[in-house]
């Protein structure tokens, strides 16, 4: 064999390895919860309705128990003014970190993430009534991640614009967003292993 032939043959079985060893991509389903914790505090005023704070990835998004979002990736959401409650704002999940490149989602707003959350999270949850009276459930005024947030008819959370920035919402606070579409690209491991981390 001349040396051409063992260099296309080295390159060739190196191509196939490769695609071997490439996970499958998936697809995330529409309706998924993508649970999501805040990497920085947010102050609610007006002015920050459309700018984006870092996020990650709670827990391991899976599809057919199989990794397609690991745990810790990088996220970004975007404050919103609330659809449910002129005056009010939520999140949405703008962007997340599929196979290392930020990918845009859809979602709907944000909701508590019960599972991710500590257990005394919803006891300590202020949690109000909307202006317009979605729902009004009120679990407590105590200081917790999601004080001030109220739950709207949807189930997503909304916490009162204030032009004087006296209102935050925490770092760490764990939430949870429903995708509006389906996400192509989910990494594909079985196992939870991941090499992208």
């Amino acid at each position: 064999m001349s040396g051409g032939a063992n260099l296309l043959t080295a390159v060739l079985v190196g191509v196939q390895l490769a695609a071997f060893e490439r996970p499958a991509a998936l697809t995330i389903p529409r309706g998924t919860d993508v649970p999501v914790t805040l990497d920085e505090n947010v102050t609610l005023k007006r002015d920050q309705v459309g700018n984006t704070f870092t996020a990650h990835i709670t827990r391991d998004i899976l599809v057919a128990d199989v990794v397609a979002i690991r745990a810790g990736a990088p996220a970004k959401v975007v404050l919103v003014e609330s659809e449910e409650a002129p005056g009010a704002a939520s999140f949405r999940l703008l962007t997340v970190s599929i196979r290392g490149d930020m990918r845009p989602i859809r979602t709907d707003v944000a909701r508590a993430d019960a599972v991710g959350s500590r257990s005394d999270v919803g006891k300590k949850a202020g949690i109000g009534a909307i202006a317009g009276g979605a729902l009004g459930l009120l679990v407590g005024g105590g200081g917790g991640l999601l004080k001030g947030a109220a739950v709207g008819a949807g189930g997503g959370l909304a916490w009162g614009l204030l032009d004087h920035g006296s209102q935050r919402v925490e770092i760490d606070t764990p939430l949870v967003f429903g995708l509006r579409e389906p996400v192509r690209g989910g990494i594909g491991l079985a196992g939870g292993h991941c090499p992208e981390r």
